[in-house]
């Protein structure tokens, strides 16, 4: 385009130093082509009409440029599809109490994969476990005598957490995370280990799975724990 416009400019002061009579002379030989004179007026008319000229090649370019803009807009605009690799998340019910008289209450959240984890960060948002300390070493699904239960290992710092928690605070505890377990994985009890060992606290030892009681309940339970007759009591209040 700047070629074609120094073509034309230069086209122009040739017109107009022939219009002002100022061209060299110059003699014309037999062998030369004589060009039909133009008056000054015809040549400004014929270098207007090439300036205005459209350059259709250029005006194509650009054309194909913004159809290929809006194609991409477009594309953009597309909704993901489950098929195009968007991932559906699911829900997950996190149980957690808040005092001994009520039960426990049910929140909702959404997760794309349930995890022992994704339940303890959620229980932790509670209060129910330290934030960020307590993680599950392993988790290991059973079936025993006609009931799922569930072997869950977790880090040290949980047992650390129940030892400074008093006898009602460890019920609402235990009631939160053994019911939200067994809500999620459709588990009839949790047996709960701390690094590998038995889970013992200043108020109880859980020699065995717990089932899915309120913190109420859960008193009860680990008050017969205490006087050694939790066997019977434990057996009694699942049936």
């Amino acid at each position: 385009m700047k070629k074609r416009n120094m073509a034309a400019s230069a086209l122009l002061a040739a017109m107009l130093l022939t219009a002002c009579g100022r061209v060299p002379d110059a003699a014309v030989t037999t062998t030369e082509i004589v060009v039909p004179e133009l008056s000054s007026k015809d040549m400004l008319v014929n270098s207007l009409e090439y300036l205005l000229e459209e350059e259709p090649e250029e005006e194509t370019g650009k054309e194909e440029e913004a159809a290929q803009e809006k194609e991409q807009q477009t594309e953009a605009d597309k909704p993901v599809t489950e098929s195009e690799g968007a991932q559906e998340e699911k829900a997950t019910v996190i149980c957690y109490g808040k005092d001994m008289d009520s039960g426990l209450t049910e929140e909702v959240i959404t997760a794309e994969h349930i995890t022992p984890d994704v339940l303890l960060n959620a229980l932790a948002r509670h209060n129910i476990v330290p934030l960020l300390d307590t993680k599950a070493l392993s988790m290991e699904e059973r079936e025993e005598d006609g009931r799922k239960l569930i072997y869950l290992d977790l880090s040290g710092s949980f047992r650390e957490y129940l030892m400074t928690m008093s006898m009602e605070a460890e019920c609402i505890i235990m009631s939160s995370i053994v019911n939200t377990f067994t809500v999620n994985y459709h588990a009839d009890a949790v047996y709960i280990t701390v690094e590998g060992e038995t889970l013992v606290t200043s108020n109880a030892a859980y020699t065995e799975a717990v089932a899915g009681y309120t913190p109420g309940e859960m008193m009860t339970y680990l008050t017969a724990l205490e006087d050694g007759g939790y066997e019977e009591d434990a057996d009694s209040e699942k049936q």
